[in-house]
């Protein structure tokens, strides 16, 4: 009898490993279906290095319209503010009001279909991510 309970046992520990092996196995296979990001770098980068790119800081969204996913309802519409260089902003809300998404566009983490982000007036589409994301910083 003490033989069939620890048979047993062995039996389920073994089960929950495999199965924890194969989700493993299944993330994997997801990850590679991902999109890949924009380049890294661009041949427009050198120039703004050299340009010491961002001067000022001035931020302008114009009608920027973002959505996670294609076939989802947008999850920010129509953004248009412009930020004054050297101003303090805060950005507050509720659960959901899109702070969140603000930063992920900002930072190219998730593109925007509609619209344009300019810093010192270049469109953050035209540049390497590296040097998008060295050059801006966020307080949480």
């Amino acid at each position: 009898m003490t033989d069939i309970i620890v048979f047993f046992s062995i039996t389920v520990r073994l089960y929950a490993e495999i199965q924890n092996m194969m989700t493993a196995c299944q993330r994997i296979v997801e990850y590679t279906k991902l999109e890949s990001e924009d380049e890294l770098e661009k041949e427009t980068d050198a120039k703004l290095k050299e340009l010491a790119w961002p001067t000022k800081g001035e931020v302008v969204f114009e009608n920027v319209s973002m959505r996670y996913r294609e076939g989802l309802e947008p999850s920010m519409n129509d953004l248009s503010c412009t930020i004054q260089p050297g101003m303090k902003v805060g950005i507050v809300g509720r659960t959901g009001a899109g702070k969140s998404t603000i930063l992920q566009v900002l930072f190219r983490l998730t593109d925007c279909f509609e619209g344009s982000v300019k810093i010192d007036g270049q469109d953050i589409k035209t540049m390497g991510l590296h040097l998008l994301r060295r050059s801006i910083a966020y307080i949480p």
